[in-house]
């Protein structure tokens, strides 16, 4: 007798063979190139990246500075800013405005009533007296002055100076405008009067004045010690006097920044060439995920044909940039440098420019890089093609199913009739 069982399933195993590894090698053909388009896009999407921050003209035309002599002042540029030499002497500081009250402990108790005014160049606050805590102390007064809605940026402080202590204010903004004033009215005690009184002697620390200085020979005066708009993308942070020793501020373009931002769009688009390479082409004519798909190729065509149409009169090799003899993209900085040397304007009429290379590149890449573009859809396309295969693969596990139930009743009747033939063959035998 067989195992009806056992010879079922290798019947079945047998007949559906083909149709599985027909099934299995479509599934992973299909799942090669949805990670080989995944790849591909991601490489495309760091490039699209890239175009987008070259776009800006600052971030090629980034600029350094140097001064020769430091500890006066700090420079920077933002990108965009000319490049010049400057001189700089500083022959004032800005610098805000201090006063101190004086009183014989911290523990002073401040009044019940009156008000108390705070004038910071002409923007005030009134402090109410009486709605400090009862027996409120200078810190409650310090506190009561920070904490005010109306505060105009003044900051109160209280400093220990071994035989009595100060209140001390002091202007949040640097500037001659930015003064501090002090009134008192509409209270009476004690404590009103000491308060007055350290009003009226109230000493300053610390005058409110400009920043001074000569920029390039001309007088510039100014609230503060940051210096943003003498010159457009230039800052500066004055720190210190240097009346009679003008320093030099030179602004530089920055060979290295702009360098380093062409190379990265050399280096992205070296990423998908080498991408499509890789998924494309087979030195040993093996498989490989996009064998033959031309969704790459034009890719890659696009890409490079845009490095040839440049606007009229310019060369790749303008740029430092050249091809070698497999697609890859190199840059010469010492080339850069010089064309930039030639002409300073050269990155925004070859790059940014209408018919610049940045611009035709942005062009080429929207259609595959933007949402819902032409890998988006490839990807859905064999995701919907993987789903078609597991539906016939679930198919073929039912039609296989009833096959496995017929053959086994089939080889469950032979065992039967097999069994019934033995039992009447030995109805027939004779022992000798």
């Amino acid at each position: 007798m067989i195992d009806a069982a056992s010879f079922a399933s290798q019947l079945v195993s047998a007949e559906r063979a083909g149709l599985d590894n027909q099934y299995q090698y479509q599934q992973t053909l299909a799942q090669n190139k949805i990670t080989a388009y995944q790849s591909l896009d991601s490489k495309v999407s760091a490039f699209d990246s890239i175009l987008t921050t070259l776009a800006d003209s600052n971030n090629l035309n980034a600029t350094t500075t140097s001064l020769s002599q430091d500890g006066f002042f700090t420079a920077s540029t933002s990108d965009g800013a000319t490049a010049a030499s400057y001189t700089v002497e500083v022959s004032k500081l800005a610098q805000a405005h201090r006063v101190g009250l004086d009183f014989a402990s911290e523990t002073w108790v401040a009044p019940t009533s009156g008000n108390l005014n705070i004038d910071l160049g002409g923007t005030s606050m009134d402090l109410d007296l009486s709605t400090l805590p009862a027996g409120a102390t200078l810190v409650e007064l310090r506190d009561a002055i920070n904490s005010a809605a109306d505060n105009p940026g003044v900051q109160a402080s209280i400093i220990r100076t071994g035989s009595n202590v100060k209140l001390v204010l002091n202007s949040e903004q640097t500037g001659a405008a930015n003064t501090i004033s002090m009134t008192l009215s509409g209270g009476s005690g004690t404590e009103y009067t000491e308060l007055d009184t350290a009003i009226t002697g109230s000493s300053q620390l610390t005058a409110a004045q400009d920043a001074e200085f000569k920029f390039s020979g001309i007088d510039i005066v100014s609230s503060t010690n940051k210096i943003e708009d003498v010159v457009d993308n230039l800052t500066l942070e004055l720190t210190q006097t240097n009346a009679g020793n003008p320093v030099t501020l030179t602004v530089n373009r920055d060979d290295a920044s702009i360098s380093d931002n062409l190379q990265s769009m050399v280096n992205a688009y070296n990423d998908i060439i080498d991408e499509i390479k890789g998924t494309t082409l087979s030195d040993d004519d093996s498989y490989v995920a996009l064998s033959g798909d031309a969704t790459a190729r034009t890719l890659s065509t696009q890409l490079r044909n845009a490095f040839f149409d440049l606007p009229s009169g310019t060369y790749l090799s303008d740029l430092g940039l050249e091809f070698d003899r497999y697609g890859k993209l190199s840059l010469n900085t010492s080339d850069l440098s010089d064309a930039l040397d030639a002409d300073p304007n050269l990155l925004d009429t070859m790059l940014l420019a209408s018919d610049g290379l940045v611009t035709q590149l942005a062009a080429k890449i929207e259609p595959y890089s933007k949402s819902s573009g032409i890998f988006d859809d490839k990807v859905s396309t064999l995701n919907d093609e993987i789903e078609r295969i597991n539906d016939k693969t679930e198919q073929l596990n039912l039609r296989m199913e009833n096959t496995y139930q017929r053959y086994l009743l089939q080889f469950t009747r032979m065992n039967e009739l097999e069994s019934q033939m033995q039992q009447t063959s030995s109805l027939f035998s004779f022992s000798g």
